[in-house]
């Protein structure tokens, strides 16, 4: 458990503000908490809209090379995924999105940005605890008015849980992390779009292998996705298999 929080009451980014602490060789296991964020980013540097009193918070932590990021990237997504179900009542609407995304419904409502620098790793969380001027995000004020928490309580119930999924044997235990997935995951046995710069794969999302790649069958073959953006075709849901 990481004890050391930097508090901040507004930054451009503390996701950037991690990778500068650590690119000056200053860096030490802690955490970076904002207020406000005027510049946040998220997946392939899209803008993050970060209203305040919501979580920006950026884990700055020493990672084993040999550990596989994506793994662990799933692994955090579980973390903030059980975490949530603390608070929200209808917790079968809550879904782990691949590859790193929390979603209510068909709605975001957490996401997920890892770095890795030499011996470093950044992990950089997002939650909407209240309402965003976004039609596809939710928040847990927007889900039940009854939800009150404040940033700095969500951030440390995500750290004491975060500890229980990343510290797992070099992340080789991955079955808990797959079946996890699996039992919560956002669109399953659903027709998708998968996007990867300027390729698109369309198949029936059928979860993800021991390597945390998506499956995704396309004229009866697996194809096995390593990144990319997931839309799901909603229109045209799949029978699931028994």
């Amino acid at each position: 458990m990481i004890n050391k929080i930097i508090r901040l009451k507004e930054i451009a980014s503390t996701h950037k503000l991690a990778l500068q602490i650590i690119e000056s060789n200053k860096a030490s296991e802690c955490v970076i908490l904002a207020e406000k964020q005027t510049a946040g980013i998220g997946r392939y540097n899209r803008k993050w809209i970060s209203s305040n009193g919501n979580l920006f918070a950026s884990i700055i932590r020493q990672i084993n090379l040999e550990k596989n990021i994506s793994k662990i990237s799933l692994a955090v997504a579980c973390a903030i995924h059980r975490t949530l179900c603390r608070y929200i009542q209808k917790k079968n609407k809550l879904k782990l999105h691949w590859p790193n995304d929390i979603y209510y419904e068909d709605k975001k409502i957490s996401g997920i940005l890892i770095a890795v620098i030499e011996k470093w790793i950044v992990i950089s969380i997002g939650v909407n605890i209240h309402t965003v001027p976004i039609s596809l995000a939710i928040s847990l004020e927007d889900i039940s008015a009854e939800i009150c928490i404040s940033a700095e309580q969500l951030l440390k119930d995500i750290l004491d849980e975060l500890d229980n999924w990343i510290c797992l044997p070099n992340i080789n235990d991955f079955l808990c992390i797959q079946q996890y997935w699996l039992k919560n995951m956002y669109g399953i046995n659903n027709l998708a779009t998968i996007k990867n710069n300027k390729e698109s794969l369309v198949g029936i999302i059928r979860g993800i292998d021991n390597l945390g790649r998506l499956i995704l069958e396309e004229d009866n073959r697996n194809l096995y996705v390593s990144s990319g953006d997931m839309f799901i075709n909603e229109n045209k849901l799949m029978v699931n298999y028994e």
